[in-house]
């Protein structure tokens, strides 16, 4: 497994060679990624010690979306017109500092303050991180290089999962955060080391002052779609896809336990899925460039997430051990589909994105994003809550099934255009 994280990750490097800036936000990734995978098997259980039960847990990840359904929009806006490195080294200082200090509060109030705070920014900071990539990234090869770019982040976060269990019990859970908060600071210091791209000028500098740009970043969805109804499959699509995903880094650990899962065994069976999702995602980069159209593969692997996530769901109401080896299996398997399709759809959204106007593009479905992200937690906290975990993992398969519809209606362009991926819905960018 070692052996093949580092031979992704120089791959990735010499791809991207003559390209520093890339360069840099690889290297930062990867050491945000180690702290983000020391506090992935900690976080849901750490707050459910300092006194959230489910429906709370879910209720602290709903609020820290709630002001980026706005937000988002309008920070991606701001970029176009004034400094992406500015924004995007800014908010990740701030998030960075906002994670010791979760570790300072016994009481749940403020603990789940600083963590709503925390995601709030970090979200908020999404379409302006994307553009950003954006801007740098090259033409040719493009679902390659992003595939190996989260491949290689994959596999940092596998090896951090693994060594959570040993660094929790070495540090204790509060030092953990400690040791995690550094790390994602000096993941936000590399970050100076970015140059500010050159953009294409964008038509929001014509179109008044910061009130009326902050508007029109708000309406930005609606006059998307109304100048191209497809795009309405597009919103769908990230809309669902994120509603989706939302369930499973806050409740697989929980749902492992409840199936008879030890502690110490929580962060190597996360990392199972995370191994999975590794080694599938150049193979599925390299066959999206290789293929004249991406919407059958993205569909194909829609379809698989469908079928793996309700197979999680039925796991849960299959008699011990049983259930857990099922489980286990449909975890890992979940992230063959989800591999293989995600490049695809990832230059789908960049493809159809207008250059001049990256980040408010970005930022409308960044907004999508974020309402799921509201919605998603509170549904999945209330359906865990009254009908068990195994419920909400069938209402995520749910989800996707309505993500597969709106990516089958979304518009798809045959030949490349001269924009760039966008990592907002990137696994490990929000781990715990």
């Amino acid at each position: 497994m070692l052996t093949r994280g580092l031979r992704a990750v120089r791959e990735m490097y010499e791809l991207t060679r003559g390209l520093g800036n890339l360069r840099v936000l690889l290297v930062s990734g990867l050491v945000g990624t180690v702290a983000g995978g020391l506090l992935n098997p900690v976080m849901p259980l750490y707050l459910q010690s300092r006194g959230l039960d489910l429906q709370g847990i879910g209720f602290v990840y709903s609020v820290g979306s709630l002001v980026p359904i706005f937000l988002q929009p309008v920070m991606g806006s701001l970029s176009d017109r004034y400094s992406r490195k500015g924004f995007v080294v800014g908010l990740s200082l701030v998030t960075s500092l906002l994670v010791p200090v979760m570790a300072l509060f016994a009481h749940p109030l403020p603990l789940a303050a600083a963590l709503s705070l925390k995601l709030l920014l970090a979200r908020s900071a999404q379409p302006v991180n994307g553009a950003l990539v954006a801007d740098f990234a090259p033409v040719k090869k493009r679902a390659t290089i992003f595939a190996l770019l989260d491949a290689s982040t994959s596999f940092m976060f596998v090896l951090a999962l693994g060594a959570s269990a040993f660094v929790i019990r070495w540090l204790s859970t509060q030092y953990t955060f400690f040791l995690a908060g550094g790390l994602f600071l000096i993941s936000s210091l590399l970050l100076l080391r970015l140059e500010e791209p050159a953009r294409e000028p964008s038509k929001a500098r014509a179109s008044g002052g910061e009130w009326k740009l902050a508007l029109d970043a708000v309406r930005a969805p609606l006059d998307y779609v109304r100048g191209s109804p497809r795009l309405a499959g597009l919103f769908a699509w990230q809309f669902f896809f994120a509603f989706a995903l939302n369930l499973f880094p806050i409740y697989i650990p929980l749902y492992a336990m409840k199936l008879g899962a030890p502690s110490e065994a929580v962060g190597p069976l996360v990392a199972v899925s995370w191994l999975v999702y590794a080694f599938a995602q150049p193979f599925g980069g390299r066959l999206s460039d290789a293929l004249p159209k991406r919407n059958g593969l993205i569909l194909a692997g829609l379809a698989g997430m469908v079928v793996m996530s309700a197979v999680l769901g039925f796991a849960g109401w299959i008699p011990a051990p049983y259930g857990l080896i099922v489980m286990v299996v449909a975890w890992a398997l979940l992230a063959v589909p989800d591999g293989l399709h995600r490049p695809s759809a990832q230059a789908v959204v960049v493809e159809v994105a207008p250059a001049s106007e990256r980040g408010r593009f970005m930022g409308a479905l960044g907004g999508c994003a974020a309402l799921a992200q509201v919605l998603a937690p509170l549904t999945y906290g209330f359906v865990a809550r009254h009908a068990g975990l195994s419920s909400a993992f069938l209402l995520s398969s749910g989800a996707l099934l309505l993500s597969l519809a709106g990516m089958a209606w979304a518009p798809e362009r045959a030949a490349p255009a001269a924009v760039a991926h966008t990592p907002v819905l990137t696994p490990s960018q929000e781990p715990g």
